[in-house]
């Protein structure tokens, strides 16, 4: 009862949030028909359904794919717009042809070259099989919406799938991006949701933050020369110790960044395999199992995250992290102390996917740590608990403590370990800390990859990988396989034995051997 109170009150603040960021411009206004189906959805309530506009022209872009209808006069007249921000009257020709070019690149990257399957037919409701875009007046700032219809295809689920249109702002006159560059990122922005709702199906309303994560993400990915996504950054950043990933709160937009993340990492193929997971799982679920088919995690790419928002702004490093990071807002500081001759101690807590910042001046020297909470059921179960953690930091060595930086030390102190990390940094990179032998420990081969420290051993391709059982059994025996996480190269290991086999739970030996040198050491598989 009490969790479900505390969602409604959450979805509660949300929808006000929405509302207001309508009021001013919200960027898209998709979420009001997500909200108008959750409405129907009640008892009781018997909405009146969408109508299209019927505008006075209609045509095909040239690939045949999508259908334009619009206005030659009156309000909903399209135009483009000045090097002054004006309207050019009798433009709307331009406007038109700059849209279809658009929408044709749209298709060609998020259809052809991701692999995304295309929205459901609307069954000619708008003139001819193809899918339909309407340029209208919206004003405010809404540079487009999804409108997502009554009509449902696919199979009978509790996310189901549904015909979508596309209405699009028909100047952006006056808006923080313009002319050009306003009508690309719409069209790759809400031709994903059309993407998200026609194949993978819609999802309760207080997931619809992620829609619009994944949504935004896919403007650089299609159209990297459009720079919009980041103006939307600034809350996120400034909140990102108390603004879990996952927690419905704001429209999602800000934490687009998330989504930019995975497809620099990855490309666009793991947005892909989300959305396919989408299917059947809700967003925490579905991120876990995608990124698991890229033998990563869900909590090991959050902790990298934490290591790319911490070079951006000020500390920019835009040739391993973000390309545009000198564009981003500072992030917020959870703390700042400066070392004298006594310890320190920040006693705070953190809700699951968070990432707290601190800095810790030293003489001349700044060292900064990241602590991230990755708790995957919490986050999947929508609860959201604080957990207390205390991260003390010292000019000397102190019992559990490690040295970070010349003269600072620090220890992490939390009740459960294996939802917890913390990075240390200098301006010019990570610091590097102490490899762990081999984590995570207990390993569970469906969850994640086995990573296995090579300190001390100078590995290539000759570097062979021994697993044994606790009998000492031979199981496993092949070159080792090897990666990098946060800086540090580690052997990786995917919990299967020689014949592709998942092997049982139970204490293991491993073996890293290159010539004369040879690392050993144990670990636990619990499945």
């Amino acid at each position: 009862m009490a969790r479900n109170f505390n969602t409604g009150i959450a979805l509660l603040f949300f929808i006000i949030a929405f509302t207001r960021a309508q009021d001013v411009g919200g960027k898209c206004g998709t979420f009001r028909y997500v909200e108008r189906l959750h409405q129907k959805e009640k008892p009781g309530i018997d909405l009146v359904s969408v109508d299209r506009e019927v505008l006075a022209k209609s045509e095909l872009t040239s690939s045949g794919k999508f259908r334009v209808h619009y206005d030659t006069s009156g309000f909903n007249e399209p135009a483009m717009l000045d090097p002054q921000g004006n309207r050019i009257p009798g433009s709307y020709r331009n406007y038109i042809d700059t849209l279809k070019y658009f929408l044709d690149s749209v298709w060609r990257a998020e259809i052809d070259a991701f692999g995304f399957i295309p929205p459901p037919s609307d069954d000619t409701r708008g003139g001819g099989p193809e899918y339909d875009v309407y340029v209208v007046q919206f004003g405010g700032g809404t540079f487009g919406e999804t409108v997502i219809e009554d009509f449902e295809v696919g199979p009978i689920k509790p996310n189901r799938q549904r015909t979508t249109y596309i209405r699009i702002e028909n100047d952006f006159a006056g808006y923080r991006t313009k002319r050009d560059s306003a009508i690309a990122v719409t069209c790759a922005h809400e031709f994903h949701h059309a993407i998200q709702v026609g194949g993978s199906g819609l999802w309760d309303q207080k997931d619809f933050y992620f829609y619009e994560i994944c949504a935004q993400a896919m403007e650089p990915t299609v159209f990297p020369h459009v720079k919009d996504y980041f103006l939307d950054l600034k809350p996120y950043y400034s909140q990102i110790s108390t603004w879990s990933l996952f927690k419905l709160n704001t429209p999602g937009y800000e934490r687009a960044i998330w989504g930019h993340f995975l497809i620099r990492r990855y490309g666009p193929g793991i947005m892909k395999q989300i959305w396919d997971e989408m299917k059947t799982k809700r967003p925490v679920s579905a991120s876990q199992s995608a990124l698991n088919t890229f033998s990563t995690s869900l909590e090991r790419e959050f902790n990298e995250f934490s290591i790319w928002n911490f070079y951006t702004g000020l500390f920019a490093d835009s040739t391993r992290y973000f390309p545009d990071a000198k564009l981003f807002p500072p992030l917020g500081i959870s703390g700042t102390v400066t070392l004298a001759s006594n310890a320190h101690l920040f006693d705070q807590s953190a809700t699951s996917f968070t990432a707290h910042y601190f800095t810790v001046r030293s003489g001349n020297d700044s060292v900064f740590f990241s602590v991230t909470n990755t708790d995957f059921n919490d986050a999947n179960t929508d609860a959201f608990v604080p957990f207390p953690f205390q991260l003390r930091v010292a000019p000397f060595q102190f019992d559990g403590s490690t040295k970070i930086y010349n003269d600072v030390h620090a220890k992490l102190s939390v009740s459960d370990a294996t939802h917890w990390k913390y990075n240390s940094f200098i301006r010019t990179g990570v610091v590097p800390q102490k490899p762990v032998p081999a984590f995570p420990n207990p390993f569970n081969p469906f969850a994640s990859s086995l990573f296995l420290s090579t300190e001390g051993l100078n590995p290539d391709n000759s570097t062979a990988l021994s697993i044994y059982s606790a009998s000492l059994d031979l199981v496993y025996s092949k070159p080792a396989q090897f990666t990098f996480f946060s800086g540090t190269l580690y052997a990786q290991w995917n919990g299967r034995d020689d014949k592709g086999n998942v092997v049982p739970s139970g204490i293991y030996v491993y073996v890293l051997s290159k010539g004369s040198q040879t690392i050993k050491g144990k670990f636990a598989v619990i499945r």
